[in-house]
Formats: C-alpha cells, sequence, structure tokens
C-alpha cells in the first residue's frame, strides 16, 4: 500500500472509495436483486485493482477469509478499509521482498487457525455457500417419498429441500480454480457429481429435470467441509498447526 501512516489518513482512503464504488457498480456475474445493497459480493470483488501493482491476489480463499472479516459472503467498505490497514502494516513491516507470498501466508495461518476444529470447519463451509451465491436466495423444493419436487413446501408431499442453483455451483468451481481442479474435473462433470451425491443421500431424483440446474444446500456444504478437512489434515501433517 506505501501509506507511512494508516491507510484512513492518507491519500489512499480516496483510492479506495473510489475502487469500492466502480466494483459495486460492476453488474458481471451479480444477481440484479443485489446491486442495491452497499457491499461488494465475489465476483464485483475480483473488479477491484489495488494501488500501484501492490500484488494483491483476490482468488486466493485465505485472502478472501481475511477480508471478508464477518464471513457473510459479502465485503462493506469497513471491511475493505480494514484489510488495506493489514496489507499497509504488514508491508511496511516486512517490506515489499516476498510481500505477494508473506500475504498470502499471513491470510492463510489466520485462516487456519478457524479451521482447525470440525466445528469451525462447519462454519467454514457455510462462508463458502454464502460467498458464491452472491446475495441470491436459495430455493426449496418439496421431495416426496416419489421423488417429485415441488416449488413450495408441502408437508403431505415430502421434506422440504433446500437447493442452490447452478450459478452458484459454478461460482463455487471458479473459487476452486488455483486448486487445479480443472486438471480434475470440467465444470459440467462437477456439477453432475454433485447432483448423483444428492441422489444416493435421497435429496434430489435425477429423473427430474425440473431440478437441472440445481444442486442440494447440504450436498455441497458437505462438499466444501471435506475440501476444507483435507487442508487442515494437510497443515497437520506439515507441522503447520503450532
Amino acid at each position: 500500500m506505501g501509506a507511512s501512516t494508516s491507510v484512513a489518513d492518507s491519500p489512499l482512503i480516496s483510492f479506495l472509495h473510489g475502487e469500492f464504488e466502480r466494483a459495486k457498480s460492476e453488474n458481471t456475474k451479480v444477481p440484479t436483486r443485489s446491486h442495491g445493497k452497499n457491499g461488494l459480493y465475489f465476483h464485483q470483488i475480483q473488479q477491484l485493482q489495488p494501488p500501484r501493482d501492490f500484488p494483491l491476489d483476490l482468488r486466493h480463499i485465505g485472502t478472501l477469509w481475511k477480508l471478508d472479516s464477518n464471513h457473510d459472503g459479502f465485503v462493506s467498505f469497513e471491511e475493505l478499509l480494514a484489510f488495506a490497514e493489514f496489507c499497509n502494516d504488514l508491508q511496511r513491516t516486512d517490506g515489499d521482498l516476498d510481500l505477494a507470498q508473506k500475504l498470502k501466508a499471513n491470510c492463510v495461518m489466520e485462516m487456519w487457525e478457524s479451521i482447525s476444529e470440525e466445528r469451525s470447519q462447519d462454519a467454514f463451509a457455510d462462508w463458502v455457500i454464502c460467498l458464491v451465491t452472491q446475495g441470491e436466495p436459495h430455493k426449496t423444493f418439496a421431495i416426496s417419498s416419489e421423488a417429485l419436487p415441488k416449488a413450495e413446501y408441502d408437508s403431505e408431499r415430502g421434506q422440504p429441500v433446500r437447493f442452490l442453483h447452478h450459478d452458484a455451483v459454478m461460482t463455487l468451481y471458479e473459487l476452486m480454480t488455483p486448486y487445479q481442479i480443472a486438471t480434475h474435473i470440467d465444470q459440467q462433470s462437477f456439477l453432475d457429481l454433485l447432483q448423483q451425491i444428492a441422489e444416493v443421500m435421497s435429496l434430489q431424483p435425477l429423473t427430474e429435470q425440473e431440478l437441472d440446474d440445481w444442486v442440494p444446500v447440504e450436498v455441497v456444504h458437505s462438499w466444501v467441509k471435506r475440501f476444507i478437512a483435507a487442508q487442515a489434515n494437510l497443515f497437520k501433517e506439515l507441522g503447520l498447526n503450532t
């Protein structure tokens, strides 16, 4: 960042305000109903440009975790400013050498402290779902014993199951890009895999075309939790949990 004092007391505050408003005006892949809120969703966050080529990777999941400090999947200007202060303090303390890697390392270590226990991994999965849905509400279908979906829950027809839209699943796939997900599975196969898991769990009959673009929230939550649990285990194996 390069401010000799706090970002809030430097000319950088005007830059941040401008970037925040510019990114907020970006409509790319963000639900229309979200545009009136005073903050940024995932695809708007990606539009932010750091000052003077500051080495910031906004697709890095640890960085996003740090940036979205209250973990609601939505970044306010106050959160952006707090993150800028964090970056500025790190740059003043450690200098520019390997700053990009140091920034990621600091964010990852802070994230690690939050995901080392199973209960906190549930909270992490909740955050990822908030992040990828970008303000789009879940849709509830009633899944009956006869595997008939309905848009509204009917206690006589089946259990209510909350679903995420295809767009949110594709955003999750995009979020996993730094982990080389594309070398293992393509987007359509990823969607198919989650839906097949849902069918095994009796949450989604694949014969119902009405559900072709939907995946149960429970399935996505479980997948994300297993992913972050694997990351936590890797930290333990590398001795990074001390």
